[in-house]
């Protein structure tokens, strides 16, 4: 098994994982090369599911065919019958009480977590980050940030503050625009290359508060991070550029429902968009078809409903187009002129 597959299926879950999960999890496992995401994740679950250590849904209506290849809408990591063993009667701690009228199997997470509880009741608990605490719990510093994603958690039934600790989000790139560019809205960039150039071309035009980086495939995984730069500007929404193809679309689409949680909106960035139609070269593209209903949405609000059309005909524009030299035609031509002019 290639080790990509192997940290795949150890983090994932027991039970049914959703595409959207599927994409977060592989981009905590590997960086991918822009345009190869969809190809390189059913790589991976094709070598998990013809192993049995994955199921895939039998009706071809939950496969998400809007590109190729196709990706399942879920999969499933069953557990093995000498796994499915129940703990007998417990005596739960008053924290997981809503777990009282439940039957857990030996290898439940909650065990765990109801003798830690125990352990410590009445001690002076220090708070700590996640990870450290899930070492405290389980011996794994990963197991918390699974157990944290369940139902109970996210239905306030139990709190990180109950198991003194606190999330730590992943710390993301980013560059603070010059003096008086605070009140313009941040901008996000998909790819490194053109994060490069945008932080170098907005030092001098201050056109967004901050350019950070979105990390390709892994936007909608920074958005616990993007949220507090964002919000150290009392701003609520996020500009975004990516390539301009369904898949890079499509993860500005998952992106953004990830940071509506924190009330945060994100619109593409028509100028940068219109920017590529003007001065890049349309190719064909791996990805393509139809778009999502909510990546529509993204499109016709920013005005760039056309390169829909692109879409349907498997064509794409890299992001990489929009090179200094685009930018500066595009924006601000006077300031190219006195930027040369300062170094004779």
């Amino acid at each position: 098994m290639r080790p990509e597959s192997q940290h795949l299926f150890d983090i994932l879950e027991y039970g049914k994982t959703h595409l959207p999960e599927l994409w977060e999890r592989l981009s905590s496992v590997i960086t991918l090369e822009p345009g190869m995401q969809r190809e390189k994740l059913r790589l991976i679950l094709d070598e998990l599911r013809d192993d049995s250590f994955i199921e895939y849904p039998k009706s071809k209506q939950l496969w998400d065919n809007s590109a190729f290849p196709h990706l399942p809408e879920w999969v499933n990591k069953p557990r093995s019958k000498n796994e499915r063993s129940f703990a007998g009667s417990i005596i739960w701690s008053p924290e997981l009480s809503f777990l009282a009228e439940k039957s857990v199997r030996l290898d439940s997470p909650w065990l765990p977590v109801d003798a830690w509880l125990k352990k410590t009741r009445g001690n002076k608990v220090t708070m700590k980050p996640l990870r450290e605490r899930s070492l405290d719990i389980f011996g794994d510093e990963k197991a918390l940030d699974a157990l944290a994603s369940k139902f109970p958690f996210e239905n306030g039934y139990i709190t990180l503050e109950t198991l003194g600790c606190f999330y730590v989000p992943e710390p993301i790139p980013w560059i603070p625009g010059p003096i008086g560019s605070e009140t313009n809205l941040g901008l996000c960039i998909e790819n490194s290359t053109t994060y490069d150039t945008l932080c170098r071309f907005n030092k001098n035009v201050g056109l967004w508060a901050f350019v950070a980086y979105g990390r390709g495939n892994g936007f909608a995984s920074m958005a616990d991070g993007l949220a507090l730069v964002i919000e150290s500007y009392s701003h609520k929404q996020l500009m975004y550029f990516g390539d301009a193809d369904l898949e890079g679309i499509e993860i500005a689409t998952r992106g953004a429902k990830r940071l509506l949680e924190f009330g945060i909106t994100v619109q593409l960035d028509h100028r940068l968009y219109n920017l590529l139609i003007k001065f890049g070269s349309i190719v064909p593209s791996k990805t393509g078809g139809k778009i999502s209903e909510d990546a529509a949405r993204l499109l016709f609000e920013a005005e760039l409903s056309r390169l829909s059309d692109m879409f349907m005909r498997y064509q794409r524009i890299a992001q990489e187009w929009a090179g200094m030299d685009a930018l500066s035609k595009t924006f601000c031509p006077p300031i190219e002129e006195d930027l040369i002019g300062r170094h004779p």
